[in-house]
């Protein structure tokens, strides 16, 4: 049984779980009679690797059977710790969430701790403040010399606060403050253990949702510099998981971000932290997708990924996922292509939507809401915008994280506001459009990179829906160049575009031409060919007799001067 126990234990180090699993059942079949009784801390130790390996596995069951077994027989509460510890990450990843925040819960206050507390709590934001408030009266180097600590009560309890993190991050947003603020609290009252670098992460997303973003910025620099004094590499694709998506986008580039999700995907592998390195290779499609690489590249890497996903039984990630593979393809293809990818395992849009409402998991509704409104803005899908809007709204209300997919999406919102208030003439569009345009520009100080052009081109927009047209055609150029300057190409071809329609408003028809021909090449060149279709019978439809030639939109300057076809005119196609 021991030997068992340790071949086991060497394989789940290689993370061949299928073996370690076989190996860890094999020395339990060894075990004597009366194994609780005569040969205990060997039985602990077997059925603990046993629900470890199942876990790895997705298998729920065997995770129940297991775990339960050493909550009948152990005979304190410290050898029923890393029996808690899985059982709860393997209903989250098994999406019982509901069940998941439960026992965790039951297990926290087992272990002498309080309920977490709601974000709307008054005295919880106090204990954020204040917290907030030591923490930047310390040095970093004074951070990374504070007393370690080995205590497996204080480890498991990390562990467990860290899962309940990502359970309330899908189901209740509204308690990951308190969660992230009690991490932190044990960190530094009890000691620095190899979770303490995800704590100073997850309080980094607290601080940045209250409004600080240089101090959130820190959490997570002091989070990598923690790990790397600790020797944890064992845990940098956790913590990488953590801090990209949610803290990162602040100060560095989203194509940065995206090589730093790829290296945690291959952390992870090498030392067998499935469950962070699936949570990477997420974040890097979705935030290749947001960079504006290469759509056919994104497709086939998220369909890869999901038939893996679906293989190794991960579906608490197959949602996410299939929503960055459906966009692409909707982009590619068209919408209406959307529903035959969806075969052999993989959801549609309405499967998630269905299931996700069900279950009460806010953050893939909010994501999934997100998705649509980028969709229907490329499409130019109006009627739809108003019942998808309402990101920014909840995003200050802290209903859901700052994450980037949100933030990116409060600039297709933006955008959205503005058209509708040229359409419909209704000043709350307006008032939208500007509340969208505010947030961005916080940003844009912090990251002219990421956030310069998306904050020109609402400028742009924001001067044409109020008739400052000297102002907006200034800014529909800058909005362009930063874009190519920071290498956004798919808002390359939006800036193109709008300002294509801001020319043939103005009958410029010459510059108007030019603007829609370069949007075409941008969205063709970034693999959008439903959108840059779209463009390309928007420009056939507005200039008679015209084809989309293959050279430059320069030569075409002549013909421009033609100007739309009546019937465009007469429908009064463009505000």
């Amino acid at each position: 049984a021991a030997l068992n126990l340790k071949v086991g234990n060497k394989s789940a180090a290689l993370t061949d779980f299928d073996s370690a699993l076989a190996y860890f059942k094999h020395g339990i079949s060894f075990l004597n009679e009366e194994y609780w009784k005569h040969q205990y801390q060997l039985s602990i130790d077997l059925h603990n690797a046993a629900a470890d390996a199942s876990c790895a596995l997705s298998d729920t069951v065997g995770v129940r059977f297991y775990s339960q077994s050493v909550f009948s027989y152990a005979v304190s509460l410290e050898d029923k710790l890393d029996a808690m510890f899985v059982l709860v990450k393997s209903l989250r990843m098994a999406l019982a969430l509901s069940e998941a925040e439960k026992c965790a819960v039951r297990f926290l206050q087992d272990l002498g701790e309080e309920l977490p507390r709601a974000a709307n709590d008054p005295q919880l934001k106090s204990d954020i403040l204040s917290m907030i408030g030591a923490i930047s009266r310390c040095t970093d180097d004074s951070i990374l010399i504070l007393k370690h600590s080995r205590d497996k009560k204080l480890i498991i309890l990390m562990k467990l606060y860290h899962d309940l993190f990502y359970t309330l991050q899908m189901m209740d947003p509204s308690r990951l403050f308190s969660v992230s603020l009690r991490m932190l609290q044990l960190s530094i009252e009890c000691g620095i253990t190899e979770l303490s670098p995800l704590a100073f992460a997850q309080f980094g997303v607290t601080v940045l949702s209250v409004g600080d973003a240089v101090a959130g910025y820190r959490m997570g620099s002091l989070a990598l510099k923690l790990a790397k004094s600790l020797g944890i590499a064992g845990f940098m694709s956790s913590i990488i998981a953590v801090v990209q998506p949610y803290i990162a986008w602040v100060s560095e580039p989203f194509q940065i971000i995206t090589e730093t999700h790829k290296l945690g995907v291959t952390l992870g592998e090498q030392w067998g932290d499935v469950s962070s390195s699936t949570v990477n290779h997420y974040w890097f499609q979705l935030t290749k997708l947001l960079s504006g690489h290469d759509l056919s590249t994104v497709r086939s890497d998220c369909s890869r990924f999901l038939r893996d996903l679906l293989s190794r039984k991960q579906s608490w990630c197959v949602n996410c996922t299939c929503m960055t593979y459906i966009h692409s393809v909707a982009l590619i293809e068209g919408e209406n292509s959307c529903e035959l990818v969806c075969c052999n395992g993989i959801p549609t849009e309405k499967d998630i939507e269905s299931l996700s409402l069900e279950r009460k998991q806010e953050l893939i509704i909010f994501g999934l809401q997100t998705h649509r409104l980028m969709r229907c803005f490329l499409f130019r899908k109006f009627d739809k915008m108003p019942q998808l809007s309402g990101i920014l709204e909840n995003l200050l209300g802290n209903k859901i994280p700052l994450l980037s997919l949100f933030i990116v999406g409060v600039f297709y919102e933006g955008l959205a506001s503005f058209c509708l208030a040229r359409r419909t003439g209704d000043e709350t569009w307006v008032s939208r459009g500007d509340a969208a345009l505010r947030f961005l520009r916080q940003w844009s100080r912090l990251s002219e990179w990421n956030f310069e052009n998306k904050v020109l081109l609402l400028e742009a927009e924001k001067s044409f829906t109020q008739g400052d047209l000297d102002e907006a055609q200034k800014f529909y150029k800058t909005a362009t160049m930063s874009a190519q300057r920071h290498k956004f190409l798919h808002e390359e071809a939006i800036s193109h575009e709008l300002a294509g329609l801001f020319f043939l408003d103005q009958k410029q028809y010459d510059e108007s031409l030019r603007s829609f021909i370069n949007s075409f090449k941008c969205f063709k060149q970034w693999g959008a060919t439903a959108v840059a279709k779209r463009v390309e019978a928007l420009i056939q439809d507005n200039f008679e007799g015209l084809c989309i030639p293959e050279d430059s939109a320069e030569s075409f300057s002549v013909v421009a001067t033609k100007g739309p076809s009546k019937r465009a005119l007469d429908c009064g196609l463009f505000v």
